[in-house]
Order: C-alpha cells, then sequence, then structure tokens
C-alpha cells in the first residue's frame, strides 16, 4: 500500500533574512518562523500524522514540535535529512561569498549540482543520503503518512527525486519558509501532489520571503 509523505521546510532564521549560508550550523528560528510553525501546524491539523523525522538541527527540530503538537506525537532524528555542509561558506553572506569566490558561487548559481562547495558537500552527496532517508522511512511506514522536516536544499533535492529531475534542475525548485510538499509512494514511484505550499502564511498576512534563501 502507498505511503504518504508530508515534506516541511522549517521557519525562518535570522541567517535567512540575511541571506547567510547555514548548512550544518545549528541556527535557531527567529519570532517570524516561530510563527510560520504554527501557521503550517493549523494547516495540518486535520491530517492524520503517523510518523515524523526531523534534521538534527534545533531550527527543523523545533518546528517539527511545534507543527506536530496537536497531533501529540514527537518526531525522531534521522542524519539523512541534515542541510548541506556549506564549508567555507558557512556563516558568510551571500554578496560576501560571491566576492571571495566568485567562480564557484557563479557556478552556484547557474549549475550547482557541478559545484563541490568549497570545504563542504556536492548536492549529488546531499541527494544519495537525503532521497535514501525517504525511500526508507516510505518502505517502513507502508499505508501510513509520514512528516519529514528538513531543509531547502535538502527539500529543494527530494521533490527532484520524487518528480523523477536531473540535479541540473535544482535551481528551478522553490521551498518557502514552512512550505508543505505532498507526496504519495506507490510501487511505481512518487505521485506528487503539490509541492511548495504556503497559503496557510500568506493568507494569515504572515511575513514570507519572496526568495527561498
Amino acid at each position: 500500500m502507498p505511503a504518504t509523505i508530508l515534506l516541511v521546510r522549517h521557519g525562518e532564521t535570522a541567517w535567512n533574512r540575511d541571506k547567510i549560508f547555514r548548512g550544518t550550523h545549528d541556527i535557531p528560528l527567529n519570532d517570524n518562523g516561530r510563527e510560520q510553525a504554527r501557521l503550517a501546524a493549523g494547516a495540518l491539523t486535520l491530517c492524520n500524522i503517523d510518523f515524523a523525522y526531523t534534521s538534527p538541527l534545533s531550527r527543523t527540530a523545533e518546528t517539527a514540535r511545534i507543527v506536530l503538537e496537536p497531533h501529540n506525537i514527537k518526531a525522531s532524528v534521522h542524519e539523512g535529512l541534515i542541510d548541506l555542509d556549506f564549508g567555507n561558506w558557512t556563516g558568510w553572506k551571500d554578496e560576501d561569498v560571491a566576492e571571495k569566490w566568485p567562480e564557484e558561487h557563479a557556478v552556484w548559481g547557474s549549475r550547482p549540482d557541478s559545484l563541490r562547495i568549497p570545504g563542504g558537500e556536492t548536492l549529488k552527496e546531499v541527494f544519495d543520503r537525503a532521497f535514501g532517508c525517504m525511500e526508507e522511512v516510505a518502505e517502513k511506514h507502508d499505508n501510513k503518512t509520514v512528516a519529514l522536516f528538513a531543509h531547502r536544499v535538502v527539500n529543494k533535492l527530494l521533490v527532484i527525486g520524487a518528480l523523477g529531475l536531473g540535479l541540473d534542475r535544482f535551481p528551478f525548485i522553490m521551498q518557502g519558509s514552512c512550505c508543505i510538499n505532498r507526496f504519495v509512494r506507490t510501487e511505481k514511484g512518487y505521485i506528487v501532489d503539490f509541492i511548495n505550499h504556503t497559503v496557510h502564511i500568506s493568507n494569515a498576512g504572515a511575513d514570507l520571503m519572496k526568495e527561498d534563501f
């Protein structure tokens, strides 16, 4: 029987707002991010979530806690969902990375699938562990609904995997803060119900960055 995957990006952090590369550095939600998580919780209140998994970083773990509170379940930590390691770029603003690593930054904006972040990971490495995580939990929880809480890069790669696209499509996938994606895993592959659903935030008049940084 098919498993349903609810993929949720974490709420906003101060480093999202300032366009600072975060990666595996543990940055907490800001107040706006917590409000976004509460709105995502409201959007998912009527969903029957059976199991949940989160990246170990606090911005995803806190998002999961807020969203899952009405369901009386807790998310298990899964290392496969942790963000891309931005290596030497971690803690640097996007504009400063563009100045210090101009060639690599240009590739990140156009063909990120061909780049190894200086001192960090490739998209392929993150895709392999993250998609492996989604496949693992879908098989483990057959005929159940599973919520996954992860990051911009991870979510974009999981959307690509669910759609069966190449990693070169990475720049063309949007994942706003606390967006919700819904996939149904069947024997023949994933059926994608919706991607980057953020109406629960925009309709409430809450602040949502126009860029999914």
